[in-house]
């Protein structure tokens, strides 16, 4: 890869230049589009990587392989495993998933062929493994939160083959 239209890593984001990628990538609803560069997060950036649809450089010109991406997200996040499953199952089904930070979950999922701006956010998403414990403090948080922005929450819990069973919480008032 040429270093002009290189795809490079910065600190725990990825900056795609090159017009025709970036065009690409924006078209399957992938990053976030910032002064002619798209930016990638790491679970965008390792889902492509797996696919072979982006190679990805440092700064000094080196390759960043998928498994040194994996090593940088744990290291920025214990549960970075869990949650790209989840990220990559939702993508391989169609969906367009982007982080949910701001709102107070791990990712927003918007309808099937639909991009944050045409569509509102379908789900909401919290990633748990299956021996992690939710209060229900935690979940009437979660609840609420999602009520707040019209939307519902998944709970995606990962079990120890790295399954993903997803549930709906929802309040009900009879």
């Amino acid at each position: 890869m040429n270093m002009a239209s290189a795809t490079v890593l910065v600190e725990n984001k990825v900056f795609v230049e090159e017009k025709r990628k970036r065009d690409q990538l924006i078209q399957r609803g992938f990053g976030e589009l910032t002064e002619r560069k798209l930016v990638l997060d790491l679970f965008e950036s390792l889902f492509l990587m797996e696919k072979d649809k982006l190679e990805i450089q440092r700064l000094t010109g080196k390759d960043v392989d998928e498994k040194s991406l994996l090593k940088l997200g744990l290291k920025l996040d214990k549960q970075f495993y869990s949650k790209f499953l989840v990220f990559r199952d939702l993508r391989s089904k169609g969906f367009v998933v982007r982080t949910g930070l701001k709102f107070g979950f791990d990712f927003r999922v918007y309808p099937k062929g639909k991009k944050p701006g045409e569509e509102h956010t379908y789900w909401v998403i919290h990633v748990s493994t299956q021996d992690e414990k939710v209060s229900f403090p935690e979940i009437s948080r979660m609840v609420r939160l999602a009520g707040n922005i019209h939307t519902i929450v998944l709970q995606a819990v990962v079990d120890s083959e790295d399954d993903i069973n997803y549930y709906e919480l929802r309040r009900i008032t009879p």
